[in-house]
């Protein structure tokens, strides 16, 4: 059974020291979108180590190519971001400038 937290999966499935394993994805430059399973506390203070690869390793091309792209989407969505605020402050000002009346008509 999968039970379905913010950024893992918890395994019915314990390691050897007992505890229970979880389903991680790797976004490393040399794993990017790999899942694995490992212990809940992998890579801390008094965590055991267990760690297990779910699918083979990806292709040296894709392994090359996928953050590269990851870092790309990431900068358009920078992008996007800053897009659309500068178009909230466009939409602000222009109201506030819309309901100000003109100097120069007397209507």
């Amino acid at each position: 059974m999968w039970v379905l937290t913010t950024e893992e999966f918890i395994m019915n499935e314990f390691c050897s020291c007992g505890t229970n394993t979880v389903m991680k994805t790797s976004w490393t430059d040399h794993n990017p979108g790999r899942p694995y399973i490992a212990y809940e506390r992998f890579k801390q203070i008094n965590g055991c180590n267990y760690f297990v690869w779910i699918d083979p390793p990806i292709c040296t091309r894709a392994r090359q190519i996928i953050p590269g792209l990851l870092r790309r989407v990431n900068r358009f969505e920078e992008d996007l971001n800053r897009f659309e605020e500068e178009e909230k402050q466009i939409y602000v000002y222009n109201r506030t400038v819309s309901s100000k009346p003109s100097r120069f008509c007397n209507v």
